[in-house]
């Protein structure tokens, strides 16, 4: 079902709505998005450039991070005034990696003049990117690990998320006193960064070998809220107190560990870690004493915005793409948000927050500048 929309302004979880495009690219800090803050002013943005049609299609519209991309891309569409000329076709495989092939190609047939796959299983769709590929259609991609013919993918380092909240569990289990620990680990492999998370997760345990990983289950997207909260039941249940932490792979499953932990008032000896930094999962984390202490805050909302500005600039007024985009996958940083030391205040963007470990530097920058 392909559903016409069009583009509407942020809702009270638009991020970029409180900070605007410009303030969005202040804090994130780099020369490409103080040209994407500039080229983001109406005037700049409709320059040079022709209308267009544009496919988005995403992989799971029911996940917050398709919807917080969404969201971005919408309000930077609002903002330049492209909404009033762009056409845009938004379609949902709700999970389903055959819809999503079967979206792409539609899109391909329609003859848009660019495809934006949102968090795309594109392992899984090499017929539909081989016509992409055919059709010369400019593809751009949003955390769907790069693949040819994307001009970019749009995404976080997730292997330095997975070592982030992995080492954070290591070094918060050391200031509990532990020379012995054992933990128990919610495994994702359906997407890539959720993938990658893992694999660093074992790395940094393989360093580590006084943490024993007593036991993990691999989930599927589909049901993942109830298949961990029956999981970390069982593990209550089995380990008890000997358990002291649970590594998830994203925020939602840390909610579903961290309310089981809380439901058997076991929240003071057993510690969730997470990634991604939802607003709900964050909002929850202010509560003292709730079980997750710790999650990385990606800008799914920027990459969107951040999306809609590399079509312009290169379907829109045909910048060259080598020139705009230097290497495929570009990279936002995710800052380390621990409980109780530096969660934005409520209202403002999860990843508007210094990292963790970023506070040490500037405490030792202020001393020596003093």
């Amino acid at each position: 079902m392909t559903d016409e929309i069009e583009p509407r302004g942020p809702t009270r979880r638009g991020l970029l709505g409180g900070l605007g495009l410009a303030g969005a690219a202040s804090v994130m800090g780099s020369a490409q998005l103080a040209q994407f803050a500039l080229g983001s002013t109406p005037a700049f943005a409709q320059a040079g450039g022709k209308p267009l049609s544009v496919a988005v299609v995403a992989q799971q519209m029911a996940a917050q991070s398709d919807q917080r991309s969404w969201e971005g891309f919408q309000q930077w569409l609002k903002t330049t005034g492209l909404d009033k000329t762009w056409k845009i076709t938004q379609t949902d495989a709700k999970g389903d990696p055959g819809q999503l092939v079967s979206q792409i190609e539609d899109a391909i047939t329609a003859k848009s003049d660019a495809i934006l796959v949102l968090y795309g299983t594109l392992t899984a769709a090499h017929s539909a990117l081989e016509d992409l590929a055919k059709s010369k259609i400019p593809f751009f991609s949003l955390d769907s690990g790069w693949q040819s013919p994307a001009i970019a993918d749009i995404t976080s380092n997730n292997f330095v998320m997975g070592s982030q909240t992995s080492q954070y569990m290591v070094d918060n289990l050391l200031a509990k006193g532990k020379d012995k620990a054992n933990i128990c680990g919610v495994i994702a492999n359906f997407h890539h960064g959720t993938r990658k998370r893992g694999k660093v997760m074992k790395a940094v345990l393989s360093e580590n070998e006084w943490i024993s990983l007593k036991n993990e289950r691999v989930i599927q997207y589909s049901g993942f809220y109830e298949t961990t909260q029956n999981t970390v039941n069982d593990w209550l249940t089995t380990y008890g107190n000997d358990l002291d932490a649970i590594w998830c792979p994203w925020d939602e499953p840390a909610m579903a560990a961290a309310e089981v932990i809380a439901s058997r008032g076991m929240q003071d000896k057993v510690f969730v870690v997470g990634a991604d930094g939802h607003p709900t999962a964050v909002d929850r984390m202010r509560k003292p004493g709730y079980p997750l202490v710790a999650t990385v805050a990606q800008a799914f909302e920027i990459w969107g915005a951040y999306s809609g500005w590399l079509i312009n600039e290169i379907v829109g007024k045909g910048r060259d793409a080598k020139e705009v985009v230097p290497v495929p996958t570009v990279e936002f940083p995710a800052p380390l948000l621990v409980q109780g030391v530096n969660l934005p205040d409520a209202g403002k963007p999860t990843w508007d927050a210094t990292d963790l470990y970023y506070i040490y530097r500037d405490r030792a920058l202020k001393g020596m500048r003093a």
